[in-house]
């Protein structure tokens, strides 16, 4: 948002005056804002979701205060979902002007002598056209953390195509993992607002309380186990397991479960060159019980 005024400030003793911002507005006649600068293309897909709607209220702010300033937002699609869409109406009828433009005409930004300038071909009239702005803002695209990838394989959680944080369940789990005792929120997830993130903040916060109240947490009742007697010890199931809960004895050189973490995918069960593994209630014998009861119905 833009500040109204900045208070000078004290410096080595002496007293630094600074221009306000809000007196630089006055002298500016154009302003063009650019949306989805780095975004919402081949290399990065997703939507940062708050360009639009802050590029709106910053217009509202700036043609609420002064009428006079011509206001130009290039734009690939106005996306201000739920109620922000008054909000752009708003801004529509107080005249700030909408210049839509795709990936194959993008606008070009020059220095002129005086001016930046600002070419792009104009849709409606299909020709091109030239804005010379006083002032130019560029909506950045929300990016993922370049070390996502990193948290993602230590801590054992997916990303999205996107290189974003991917909840267990959209609807279900939004805010937790398949690893017990990770959650998520905000930015990690997926390009939000403020309020949106304090939402989700909350809901974390209230989602890792249940566990730090408990005195005892309750394992799944569906974990694999480790034939002992074929087990060779080739640590594959070690290696395939998505929660850390197989490890090689050393000292039997035999794989071993640890069963509070286990999940009971599976994996370890398919990935078993020995048939070593097995899951309670799913053992080779029961699966194909349940195969031959369902033939003999049909």
């Amino acid at each position: 948002m833009l500040k109204k005024d900045i208070k000078p400030k004290k410096r080595g003793g002496k007293v630094t005056k600074l221009t306000s911002l809000a007196s630089k507005l006055k002298t500016l006649k154009n302003i063009v804002m650019i949306q989805c600068v780095g975004a919402r293309d081949d290399e990065h897909p997703n939507c940062s979701k708050v360009c639009c709607i802050q590029a709106l209220k910053n217009a509202l702010l700036l043609k609420s205060k002064y009428p006079e300033i011509n206001i130009y937002i290039l734009y690939k699609d106005i996306r201000t979902y739920g109620l922000q869409e008054d909000l752009y109406r708003l801004v529509s009828d107080l005249g700030v002007h909408f210049i839509r433009y795709d990936d194959d005409n993008k606008p070009k930004v020059r220095k002129g002598t005086t001016t930046l300038k600002v070419s792009l071909n104009e849709p409606v009239l299909n020709q091109k056209i030239m804005l010379r702005p006083d002032l130019l803002v560029i909506s950045a695209g929300v990016v993922p953390n370049k070390d996502n990838d990193k948290i993602s394989k230590l801590l054992k959680v997916p990303l999205t195509k996107d290189g974003f944080f991917l909840e267990a369940h959209m609807k279900l789990r939004p805010l937790d993992f398949a690893t017990d005792g990770i959650f998520l929120c905000g930015l990690a997830h997926s390009p939000k607002s403020i309020d949106e993130a304090l939402s989700q903040a909350a809901g974390t916060a209230a989602r890792a309380a249940t566990i730090l109240t408990r005195s005892t947490i309750e394992g799944e009742g569906i974990v694999s186990s480790i034939n002992e007697e074929i087990c060779k010890g080739c640590g594959i199931c070690v290696m395939n397991c998505p929660y850390n809960a197989i490890e090689l004895d050393e000292e039997k050189s035999k794989a071993k479960v640890t069963e509070i973490l286990c999940k009971g995918c599976g994996v370890c069960v398919a990935s078993c060159p020995q048939q070593a593994v097995s899951i309670g209630s799913f053992d080779d014998k029961q699966i194909l019980a349940q195969v031959k009861a369902l033939a003999e119905k049909t």
